[in-house]
C-alpha cells in the first residue's frame, strides 16, 4: 500500500514546491546537554503522580534540565564551539550566527549577541540574530543560512537552537510538564557543491494557534498588564488537538515535498524528526517510513523544542546512522500549527 502522502497530488497545496538544489554542506555539529538529569520516576515522586504516569504519558524515561548557571547563551556557545571544533574552525571563521529559541534569555540584546560574547568573538566580524518559529526554529535558521550561502552572501554560518523549556512548565498539568527537556545543538554550514540542500518547504495553519501557547510575557500580558491567571506565563498545550491538526495537514505537506524533491519520505536514507511526542513519532510509521530509518531520541532527551532536530541530527552523525552521500529529511512541527522540512544530500 502506498504511503498516505503518495496516494494523490494535492495541487492546491503545492505553492512552495519549487525545485531547489543549493550548494550547502553541513561540516560540523555539536551539542550541549545540561548537567542535571531528571527521570520520569523522579517527577512522579516530586509531583505526587502514580508511579509510571510521567513516562507512560510522554514516552520519556529521562531528560536534562538546565541548572541556574546554564543560561541559553552559555549552552548555545558550548554547542557552537563543539560544532566548530568538529569542522576544524574557530569562531572568527563565522560570517553569521543564527540562534533559534522560543523564549530568549532576555528581551534585549538578542541571545545571538550574548552567545557571541560567550564565544569570545571578535567585534564586527560576525553578523548575529535570533529567529523564533517555535519548534521549527532550527529549520528556519537553516533555510535562511542555506539561501544566503547559495547566493554568496556568506561563506560559513553556524545555526544553533538553545532551549530552557523547564523554567516554563506547569507541573499541575501532566501533559504539559512530562514531555520536555532542555539543551542546545548547533550545525556549521558552508557553501560547497559537494553536498546540497535538495528541498525546503514550510507552511503554517493558524487555526491551531491556541493548541500550544505561552500567553503571557510579551506585550499583551506582562508586569504592567498582568494576566487574569499567573499560569498564563507557563506553557500550555492541547496535545490531542495539535496531533489532529498535524494528521490533517501533514499528508498534503509531504505530497508537496515529494513533488519538489522527486522522492518520498519513505525513500530517504534517514528521517530526523522533531521529537514532538511518542504519538507524533508513531505517525511517521503510518506514513510509510520504516522504523529503522527514523532517528528517535525521545526516550532519553524528551522534547527539546527547537533544539530537538539538531540534537537528533548530531546523534545521527556521531553514531554513524548518517553518512556522507545519504539523503536525509529534517522534519519539524511547531505551534501554530507549523510544518517544515529541509532535505539534504549529506
Amino acid at each position: 500500500m502506498a504511503p498516505i502522502y503518495q496516494v494523490r497530488k494535492y495541487r492546491d497545496d503545492l505553492c512552495h514546491a519549487r525545485q531547489v538544489e543549493l550548494p550547502v554542506r553541513v561540516v560540523g555539529s555539536g551539542v550541549h546537554e545540561p548537567s542535571r538529569e531528571v527521570t520520569s520516576a523522579q517527577l512522579d515522586l516530586l509531583y505526587g503522580r502514580p508511579p509510571g504516569t510521567t513516562e507512560g504519558r510522554s514516552g520519556v524515561v529521562t531528560r536534562r534540565w538546565a541548572t541556574e548557571t546554564e543560561t541559553s547563551s552559555m549552552m548555545a556557545a558550548q554547542a557552537v564551539s563543539r560544532a566548530l571544533d568538529a569542522a576544524g574552525m574557530g569562531v572568527d571563521d563565522l560570517d553569521a550566527l543564527i540562534v533559534a529559541t522560543v523564549v530568549p534569555e532576555q528581551p534585549m540584546p538578542t541571545t545571538a549577541v550574548l552567545t557571541l560574547r560567550e564565544l569570545g568573538a571578535r567585534g564586527g566580524r560576525t553578523e548575529a540574530f535570533d529567529v523564533n518559529s517555535s519548534c521549527l526554529g532550527f529549520l528556519t535558521g537553516v533555510e535562511i543560512a542555506a539561501s544566503a550561502l547559495a547566493v554568496g552572501r556568506w561563506e560559513t554560518v553556524a545555526v544553533v537552537a538553545t532551549e530552557v523549556a523547564s523554567k516554563g512548565l506547569d507541573h499541575t498539568d501532566v501533559e504539559a510538564s512530562a514531555l520536555f527537556g532542555d539543551g542546545a545543538a548547533a550545525a556549521v554550514l558552508v557553501r560547497d557543491p559537494a553536498s546540497a540542500v535538495l528541498g525546503l518547504r514550510f507552511g503554517h495553519w493558524p487555526e491551531a494557534a491556541e493548541s500550544s501557547t505561552i500567553a503571557a510575557g510579551g506585550t499583551r500580558w506582562n508586569v504592567r498588564t498582568p494576566p487574569p491567571d499567573e499560569r498564563a506565563y507557563l506553557f500550555a498545550m492541547d496535545g490531542p488537538a495539535l496531533l489532529r491538526a498535524t494528521m490533517r495537514h501533514l499528508p498534503r505537506f509531504l505530497a508537496g515535498l515529494a513533488e519538489q524533491t522527486g522522492f518520498g519520505l519513505d525513500e530517504a536514507d534517514l528521517v530526523v524528526p522533531h521529537q514532538a511526542s511518542a504519538a507524533g513519532l508513531r505517525l511517521l510509521g503510518r506514513l510509510g517510513v520504516p522504523e529503522e530509518r527514523v532517528m528517535d531520541i525521545l526516550a532519553d532527551h524528551g522534547n527539546q523544542v527547537a533544539a530537538s532536530v539538531p540534537t537528533a541530527l548530531h546523534h545521527a552523525v556521531t553514531t554513524g546512522r548518517l553518512t556522507r552521500g545519504d539523503r536525509v529529511v529534517l522534519l519539524g512541527s511547531g505551534a501554530g500549527l507549523g510544518l517544515g522540512a529541509v532535505v539534504l544530500r549529506y
